[in-house]
């Protein structure tokens, strides 16, 4: 008997095109369900339609930053598991 699994959705939030794909890519290969957004905006319509199990954001974006995406998030879905990203130190 075989059992099959939902994909773990994952919203992937980050403002550079070429990284967001490549990321995308990669967690589809392993399996996940992915939407993607470039901005706060674009990932809070994904998140408020999707409920995403996971979360990964850039901390640093154009327009509102990641930090509030975090907090929004976790305000729309407690049990939204998030991973912050950055390029800074």
């Amino acid at each position: 008997m075989t059992t099959e699994t939902t994909p773990t959705s994952l919203l992937l939030v980050d403002d550079d095109r070429v990284l967001r794909e490549r990321l995308a890519r990669a967690f589809r290969e392993r399996g996940f369900d992915v939407y993607t957004a470039a901005d706060y905006e674009e990932g809070m319509r994904h998140a408020r339609q999707e409920s995403p199990e996971m979360a990964v954001v850039d901390l640093r974006m154009s327009g509102r930053s990641g930090l509030e995406l975090v907090r929004e998030l976790h305000d729309l879905d407690p049990h939204t598991r998030i991973l912050v990203l950055t390029g800074y130190g």
